[in-house]
């Protein structure tokens, strides 16, 4: 008996984790920085010249994977099988409505996000130049430049239970 509460206990406090802990997305295209994480989970994507790795990490369990060779490896072909005819009635599928999706997406945070960009036309770069000027605060820097280079970084951070109470409320 006092295992089985323990195993309880424990398994409520892995799930308490899950749902309080951030997932945080992070991508910087100056430093090639491209990653999801979740508690002691991570998810990295590495850009190489000819091929991309993607590096899994799981508290101290660590992998990489080649997408080239992920994407290449040909597919089980499935046995045809004939189709059955549905003699039920098809459930109506729920649609995710508007204003809670608007509420999920309000959920999510940003901490900062940096924007250089160049759109190689000297006229529509000088247009947009006080406009991004206006819109630049301190965590939200829009940059327009002429010099030909383009960078991105931005992190993005939300919690399951953020999510959970923006679908039920």
């Amino acid at each position: 008996m006092l295992i089985v509460a323990i195993l309880i206990g424990l398994l409520l406090i892995l799930l308490l984790g899950l749902l309080f802990t951030p997932f945080i997305v992070k991508v910087n295209t100056r430093q090639n920085q491209y990653q999801l994480r979740w508690g002691i989970a991570r998810v990295q994507f590495i850009p190489e010249k000819d091929d991309g790795r993607l590096m899994v990490q799981l508290a101290f369990w660590k992998r990489e994977f080649s997408l080239l060779q992920m994407l290449a490896k040909p597919s089980a072909k499935k046995a045809a099988q004939p189709q059955k005819p549905n003699v039920q009635r098809r459930k109506k599928a729920r649609t995710l409505s508007f204003h809670r999706l608007w509420k999920i997406l309000r959920s999510f945070r940003m901490p900062f996000f940096y924007l250089d960009l160049d759109s190689d036309d000297f006229v529509t770069n000088a247009y947009w130049y006080p406009v991004c000027r206006a819109l630049s605060t301190p965590t939200r820097q829009l940059r327009i430049n002429f010099g030909g280079h383009n960078q991105c970084a931005f992190e993005l951070r939300n919690r399951a239970v953020d999510v959970l109470i923006a679908l039920i409320f």
